[in-house]
């Protein structure tokens, strides 16, 4: 897991957006899984999957038509499985506008892993969840690891960045200012969390 660190407007929903092919750049270069944004992108989107973090599902759909939609865009039949996966069977026939903010964020998951991604982006999908949420929803990402899939997020949430991540890259003002493991980071700053070590490094960037 590869997660992007830095404080508001810093780029990290941009970078997001331009990986995904939702924006184009407007400077340099870009490849993902070596194939050039913006022109393969027809091409990209069928080996990525998105979870934004103002995830909207189709209010009048429930679940399962919901994450069964999304699957079809990649004409994928076998998508039932994730609503296991994601723990979602007792609401499958549940209507996404009457489910909790944190069964939301499962569906927006669900929804990001129908097309079978080789990559999968999360734009902070954890924010404004109760700790038991949060758990189930890493519980999730946490095994995809094991089944090949990349995982780039963003996170504010440094406690988890610091749990999960293998890497991590600070931005600031669009510029990457460190990529390291979590342990280097905070080795290299003399911190015993990567919170107080990203602190320290914005710092001396801010002032």
């Amino acid at each position: 897991m590869f997660t992007l660190l830095g404080p508001n407007g810093a780029g990290k929903t941009t970078t997001l957006g331009i990986l995904s092919c939702v924006l184009s750049p407007t400077s340099g270069k870009v490849a993902v899984l070596g194939m050039q944004v913006p022109r393969e992108c027809a091409k990209i989107r069928r080996e990525v999957g998105v979870m934004p973090q103002q995830f909207q599902g189709f209010s009048d759909l429930t679940v399962e038509e919901n994450v069964g939609y999304f699957a079809g865009l990649y004409g994928e039949n076998e998508w039932r499985p994730l609503i296991s996966k994601l723990g979602l069977e007792s609401y499958s026939r549940v209507r996404y506008r009457a489910l909790s903010g944190g069964l939301k964020r499962r569906v927006g998951l669900a929804c990001a892993l129908a097309g079978r991604p080789r990559i999968l982006f999360l734009d902070e999908p954890t924010v404004g969840l109760d700790p038991k949420a949060r758990r189930s929803l890493w519980e999730v990402v946490k095994s995809l690891k094991g089944e090949g899939v990349t995982v780039l997020m963003t996170t504010h949430y440094l406690d988890e960045a610091q749990r999960l991540s293998d890497r991590v890259a600070v931005i600031y003002g669009g510029r990457v200012l460190k990529v390291d493991t979590p342990e280097a980071v905070m080795n290299e700053f003399h911190k015993e969390s990567l919170e107080e070590a990203y602190l320290s490094l914005m710092e001396g960037v801010e002032e």
